[in-house]
């Protein structure tokens, strides 16, 4: 029922890694409980998190791998790495051993250093605990057992969430509020840091495409350039959306998303917008339109517009493909006909809405009864909508199992969840 986050193949390559380099597995694990944070939102919620665990009697330390890190855990129990990716496997493995490490704590799955510790946590037998953003956003944070998403032991068979017992319960919400301003704070603190603190950590490569400074760079034009043609973008949104014609909705993910590459076949957006147009243009209502839709945090960097303008051009759809920035998505989602995008946890809002949701990659939510099943081509005709009474039952077993109310950034959304997280990790056993 429940899958590992890593391929046999995988766990067996960091085995071998370890075997060459000399390594042996520990015999035996201690009985108490150390928990090692290898990767952690940007900001303090590690180091807040860190005092509720030591509170119910567990060590807990933090890997630094760069200024960053130092500057959001304080002066905590540490483990400050300085050298390359070469050696990060080994170097950890050495730590586990030496600290006593019983649990290993990351944010997100896919990043290079968090994946290969979980993949050495799951070879040696350890607790693995992965932190995310919350799959029902924005008042909720993810805390999941060994991965996320197409990672996430959750099954992915409507039934098991039917008869599931936490279908009976019902969990109290609480608003964490506006969180962007919080988080961009946070994350500009984290980078400048980062940026200053390169002589001390002078071999530490961040696992981005493009550089932080260049993304922010982008990020301000983009910023710029949407107040400049808000107005345009306001009018063509609603001719768009006052047309009786069906409308679909494509969602893109931010250009870099580990989402994508490691639980998907779509590495790029331009390979989602590649598969997804010329079907479109084949299979869907001679009149119906398609809005492509990109995600809040893209930067910018890719020429998205472009390449849409070329694809419906080349299909011969371009007055019926638009890419359009303007207004919320839950404010679009009662008018469209359906969704499609990679894995994205805007697809579950669709799904939230009522709405055909078709998902290309592998997402925890994307089951018979939830999402589409019946391949891209049949779904600009034949759209499957989901159950709700499915929805209402999954929704109400992630809340019970993975999701925490609060938030990584607001100081008020942090005293929601540090508390509950700390609950759920010393919760977690094999």
């Amino acid at each position: 029922m429940f899958r590992e986050s890593a391929s046999s193949f995988e766990v067996a390559q960091v085995l071998g890694a370890a075997d060459a380099e000399g390594l042996t597995r520990p015999s035996g694990a201690p009985a108490s409980r150390h928990f090692l944070m290898v990767s952690a939102p940007f900001g303090p919620f590690a180091r807040e998190l860190a005092q509720q665990l030591r509170a119910s009697g567990a060590r807990c330390t933090r890997v630094i791998l760069n200024a960053g890190d130092a500057l959001d855990w304080g002066f905590g129990p540490a483990a400050a790495y300085f050298g390359g990716r070469s050696g990060w496997k080994s170097w950890l493995y050495d730590q586990v051993l030496k600290r006593g490490v019983t649990d290993i704590v990351t944010y997100g799955d896919s990043n290079p250093y968090a994946a290969d510790a979980l993949m050495l946590a799951s070879s040696l037998g350890m607790r693995r605990h992965v932190l995310e953003q919350g799959y029902f956003r924005p008042d909720w944070v993810t805390v999941e057992r060994d991965g996320v998403n197409g990672n996430s032991p959750l099954p992915r068979d409507p039934e098991w969430y039917l008869s599931h017992p936490a279908c009976d319960q019902h969990t109290a919400e609480h608003r964490v509020g506006l969180t962007t301003p919080y988080a961009i704070f946070l994350i500009i603190r984290y980078h400048l840091s980062v940026y200053l603190g390169t002589p001390i950590f002078v071999r530490y490569r961040a696992a981005y495409r493009h550089s932080a400074v260049r993304q922010a760079f982008t990020h301000v034009c983009r910023f710029v350039a949407a107040r400049l043609s808000a107005d345009r973008s306001r009018r063509e949104h609603d001719k768009v959306m006052a047309t009786a014609a069906p409308i679909f909705l494509g969602l893109l993910q931010r250009p870099g998303d580990s989402q994508l590459w490691r639980h998907s076949d779509y590495e790029t957006a331009e390979a989602f917008l590649e598969r997804i147009i010329p079907s479109f243009a084949d299979h869907a209502a001679k009149d119906a339109h398609l809005i492509i839709r990109p995600h809040p945090l893209d930067p910018g960097i890719d020429d998205h517009n472009g390449l849409i303008r070329r694809l419906a051009s080349r299909e011969g759809v371009e007055d019926r493909v638009h890419y359009l920035d303007h207004g919320k998505l839950h404010e679009v989602l009662p008018r469209i006909c359906g969704a499609v995008c990679v894995n994205s946890t805007a697809g579950l809002s669709a799904v939230e809405f009522g709405k055909p949701t078709l998902t290309l990659g592998r997402a925890i939510y994307d089951m018979p009864g939830l999402t589409h099943q019946g391949g891209l081509e049949g779904f600009w005709t034949n759209p499957q909508t989901p159950n709700a009474a499915l929805y209402t039952a999954f929704r109400r077993v992630m809340m019970a199992t993975s999701q925490v109310n609060g938030a990584y950034a607001t100081p008020f959304g942090r005293r929601l969840a540090a508390p509950e997280v700390a609950r759920r990790l010393t919760r977690h056993a094999r």
